[in-house]
Order: C-alpha cells, then sequence, then structure tokens
C-alpha cells in the first residue's frame, strides 16, 4: 500500500487509547479488517469522529504510518438511520459487527462477508421494530452464518463419523467436532465423542434453518422459550469451541435492553 490510500468499509466498532486518542475497526471489501488509529479522537470537538460512530458504511483516506495506520479524512457514506432510531436493532446491529470483529484478523480479505454484512444491515434498516427474543434469535442466525462463512460450518444432516445419514432422535452433537454424530458412533467411539450432548429434532430443524435461510425468511419461525434457549446453547458452543475470542456476554444477554 501506499503511504496515503483510500478504501471503503463498515464501522465495526471502537475502543479508546490513552487520554485523547481512539481506536475504530472497519472491514473493507478489498482489505479486510483494517484497525486505525484516531488521533484526537475522544475530545469532545473532533472533528472526524461523529461520521466514525458505528453504525456506519464510510470512505476513508489513511495514511499507512510506520506502526499503524492513522485516519486522515473520513466521508460517511450510508449512516442507518433507522437502525440508530431503534435501540433494539442498533444493540442487535452492533453485538453482530463486534462478533465480525472478534472473528476476523487484520488485512484479511473476504468479499463474501462484506456482501454478507452490507445485507445484514440492510435488513435491519428495513426490519420493523422487534422483541428481545427475536432479536436474540436473529444474531444466533447471524452468528451461526458468520461461522460457516469462516470455514466452520456445522454438520447438520450426515454422522460426522460414519457420514451416513442421520435419522430422528439417534444423533448428539458436538460442537468442538462441527456437528451431529449418530448415536452408534457415539457408543463405538466413547473416547472420541465422550462430550457429546443431546439436541431434540425441533431444535436441529432451527439450525438447518439459520443457516440455509435468508435474514428475511428468518422471521417466520415460531420460537418458543425452550428452543430459543436450545438454538443459543448450541451456536454459543460452536463460537466457543471455534472463534478466535469468545464474546463476553451470551448472544441471547447482549440483546435485553
Amino acid at each position: 500500500m501506499s503511504a496515503l490510500f483510500r478504501v471503503q468499509g463498515i464501522i465495526l466498532g471502537r475502543h479508546d487509547h490513552k487520554e485523547v486518542d481512539r481506536w475504530y475497526s472497519v472491514f473493507t471489501k478489498e482489505h479486510g479488517r483494517i484497525d486505525f488509529l484516531a488521533k484526537g479522537g475522544h475530545k469532545p470537538l473532533a472533528k472526524l469522529t461523529p461520521h466514525l460512530e458505528t453504525i456506519a458504511e464510510v470512505d476513508l483516506l489513511l495514511i499507512n504510518g510506520r506502526h499503524y495506520e492513522i485516519i486522515a479524512n473520513v466521508e460517511r457514506l450510508k449512516a442507518y438511520t433507522k437502525i440508530h432510531k431503534d435501540l433494539q436493532k442498533l444493540i442487535l446491529a452492533q453485538n453482530a459487527l463486534s462478533l465480525v470483529a472478534l472473528g476476523t484478523h487484520p488485512y484479511e480479505t473476504d468479499p463474501v462477508l462484506y456482501e454478507v454484512l452490507t445485507h445484514w444491515l440492510g435488513f435491519l434498516e428495513k426490519l420493523s421494530t422487534v422483541s428481545q427474543e427475536r432479536s436474540a434469535y436473529l444474531l444466533g442466525v447471524f452468528a451461526i452464518k458468520l461461522l460457516a462463512i469462516f470455514g466452520y460450518r456445522p454438520e447438520l444432516h450426515g454422522c460426522l463419523q460414519c457420514k451416513k445419514g442421520i435419522e430422528q432422535g439417534e444423533y448428539l452433537w458436538h460442537a468442538l467436532k462441527g456437528g451431529v454424530i449418530c448415536k452408534k458412533c457415539v457408543c463405538d467411539h466413547k473416547e472420541q465423542y465422550f462430550s457429546a450432548r443431546s439436541m431434540t429434532d425441533e431444535n436441529l430443524k432451527l439450525i438447518r434453518f439459520a443457516l440455509a435461510e435468508s435474514f428475511e425468511e428468518q422471521l417466520k419461525p415460531h420460537l418458543s422459550g425452550e428452543s430459543l434457549m436450545n438454538f443459543h446453547e448450541a451456536i454459543e458452543s460452536l463460537i466457543i469451541s471455534h472463534f478466535p475470542s469468545i464474546p463476553a456476554i451470551s448472544l441471547r444477554g447482549s440483546c435485553i435492553v
């Protein structure tokens, strides 16, 4: 990269640095995640930082410094104002972007992820107000789609060990191995699958639906308290097993306003 370069991307998050500076993360189509410093960004009268507040798509002019990138200028391309006006949607969007920040490494290009992010924010922008339960479910949906993009797509149709199609009620769930295992293979390989746990047919069906269908379709399933709890336990077990960093708050807890 040249000393001065321009990129477009989606702001993922921020954190303060020292007394007056602020770090930001942006996900770009061409370069993946870029972390950059806004000097003086924590000052009340900082000129650039109002344009860097999430949720936003921005055009950035960055200086490729010796040790890190520094922002020189920013133009907000899209502000997603309807997300900002709805607290539940804002929390949902911020938690999803936080998962992206936790699961990615700087300068790992992923145009598929970028397209999913823009689709996700566009979906939330058009979405009517949602309940906390639906919001928590949607965050789980985003998380499992994110895991699939990262290369951790769980096996939901065939046994991880024998590769045969699974039958209703005749399988267990193993997050570390990444999917379902038939009960016979669990019995035959007890030492390998000792941590496998039960999963209902309803829960597996919901996970399949979450992974296969669009965000828009995720407004259709009926969500009981038990099914939502089981759904989150399965998704969170995958995150704990495969994410580089583990979120501090559960998917369901992070959506409580």
